[in-house]
């Protein structure tokens, strides 16, 4: 940034570019490693005098001038292309501190090699115990009378051409006096505060400001000179919107029904064209953006709600707010063949359809359901959530385990409808093996061992025998990687005791398990008897 005296923008310009040279200086990562040391305020600013560019320090650390060298790099690099001193103390003020928020200093002549934008280091009491090093604390722009010329790649700002500023940084060769292109030199977007815009290589930079709500404006940015304005004027369309369906929605209440349609504008060459990554909205909420061809989708959740308002989310390119208002017709959900089957081994499924009590509902209607669990009838838990689809089967095993002995109760819910299907309930007797035993442990291969003990059913508050029911008898060997093998069955007497003959071959484990069971009753297994095989 050039600086001249008396200029009126350098004070409230300053105070902005130390915040924005903080915050710049922390995204560098090429910058050499400092000596860790307080966050250093000063900065520097161009100034162009006599024919000759400068470094103009701006000390908000209290410094002693005569102990601050700049060192001078491009943007990016580790190298260091120049190192200039301040030339002389305070006697080279320019400006005197009651009317300056910090000393400001003027270095040595600078003399680089090509016109282009550099960033400079401040270096304090180099090599010194106390050496204190600031990063990119500033931006040179190295050439004579810089210039910025603003253009915009479009006549006006459109939904078909989003408008951006193009900014061109030129300056004089201070040898050969050439106007040329100042590649990486800074600009400044001025709007509430100083924004750097960096130029690429060829001294262009391009930039999308905030251009507000208006249909006319301007922009305003500073490159070592006067602020130079831009005036950019916005193309408004007159948004179309369809969405699918009637006036009135028939759906399940609490569920989530698909919402589709497309948004469309006439362009500027008087063409319907489709707006493609446009927000859509449902009841004021952002639910979705279109796609290429202008088009839509969402699933919307109706709760229990009497009314829904889809379109368009405001937007400056766009006049109106095109809006769809539906009346929505809320009906209760039947649940057809709703069952509850349980299996020997405690596991509940839970099948059924949802449907609508009355009328139809939107193809592809869904709803957030749970399936709950009471051990009494009256205290449920969610034991199980899902998304049941209208007009399709479910069959869900939540990890719930039916009570050992009892009735269970189920029930599925609507959960945002808060409604409830008919309570469902499983039942089924729990079952026992008593005094099961191998005998005996410690035998020869070959030798016949006895499988024996006792099942028993569940009756009320007791227990009872259990007969005519078939017990079979389980090995594993002790060997690594052996499975579970049946070996033998038998069937339990009329007082519900059973035995029977197996032959041990090897050392293993053995077990009895009672597992062919009616559908009223529950599977159950004895313990694990290990058998040493001598």
């Amino acid at each position: 940034m050039h600086v001249s005296e008396g200029d009126p923008v350098l004070r409230r310009f300053t105070a902005a570019l130390t915040t924005a040279l903080a915050l710049a200086a922390t995204s560098v990562a090429v910058a050499p490693t400092a000596h860790a040391a307080p966050y250093m305020e000063s900065h520097t600013t161009t100034t162009i005098k006599d024919g000759k560019v400068y470094v103009t320090f701006h000390d908000w650390d209290n410094m002693r001038p005569e102990d601050v060298q700049i060192r001078i790099r491009r943007w990016g690099s580790n190298e260091v292309v120049a190192t200039v001193g301040i030339a002389g103390a305070r006697d080279r003020d320019l400006c005197a501190p009651s009317s300056c928020d910090g000393g400001r200093f003027l270095s040595d002549p600078v003399v680089l090699p090509e016109v282009r934008g550099y960033t400079t280091d401040v270096v304090y009491r180099e090599g010194l115990p106390d050496e204190r090093i600031g990063y990119d604390r500033g931006d040179l722009s190295y050439g004579l009378n810089p210039r910025l010329a603003l253009t915009t790649n479009y006549p006006t700002d459109s939904w078909e051409h989003p408008q951006q500023i193009i900014g061109s940084l030129t300056a004089e060769d201070p040898v050969t006096h050439e106007v040329k292109p100042m590649p990486e030199g800074t600009a400044w977007y001025h709007h509430y505060s100083y924004m750097p815009q960096r130029a690429d290589g060829q001294g262009r930079f391009t930039h999308r400001p905030d251009f507000g709500e208006g249909t006319e404006f301007s922009r305003t940015y500073r490159f070592e000179g006067p602020e130079q304005s831009i005036t950019v004027k916005r193309l408004r369309h007159d948004l179309k919107l369809t969405v699918d369906g009637g006036s009135t929605i028939t759906a399940p209440a609490g569920s989530d029904i698909p919402v589709r349609g497309t948004v469309r504008a006439t362009s500027e060459s008087g063409v319907d064209k489709p707006v493609d990554d446009h927000y859509v909205q449902a009841d004021n909420q952002v639910r979705t953006s279109t796609a290429k061809d202008g088009s839509f989708a969402f699933m919307q959740n109706v709760g229990r709600n009497t009314s829904l308002t889809v379109g368009p989310q405001w937007n400056y390119w766009f006049n109106n707010e095109a809006q769809k208002k539906f009346t929505l017709h809320l009906v209760p959900t039947k649940f057809v063949s709703l069952k509850a089957a349980v299996d020997k081994y405690r596991k509940v499924t839970i099948t059924g359809k949802p449907e609508v009590a009355e009328g139809s509902y939107p193809t592809g209607t869904t709803a957030p359901m749970a399936v709950q669990y009471s051990s009494d009838g009256q205290t449920w838990k969610t034991v199980d959530s899902f998304t049941g689809r209208y007009g399709q089967a479910f069959s869900r095993t939540p990890q719930q385990r039916a009570p050992l002995t009892g009735t269970g109760y189920w029930r599925v819910r609507v959960t945002k409808a808060a409604q409830n299907s008919p309570t469902l309930k499983t039942t089924r007797k729990a079952t026992q093996l008593s005094n099961d035993d191998l005998t005996p442990e410690g035998v020869k291969a070959g030798t016949q061992i006895t499988a024996k003990g006792g099942l028993r059913q569940q009756s009320g508050t007791s227990w009872k025998a259990f007969a005519g029911q078939k017990v079979r008898v389980y090995f594993k060997a002790s060997a690594k990687g052996s499975a579970w093998e049946a070996i033998a069955s038998t069937t339990t007497r009329t007082d519900g005791t059973f035995s029977t003959k197996v032959t041990a071959r090897q050392d293993g484990t053995w077990q009895i398990r009672y597992t062919d069971t009616p559908a009223t009753h529950y599977a159950v297994y004895g313990r694990q008897d290990y058998v040493d095989v001598r």
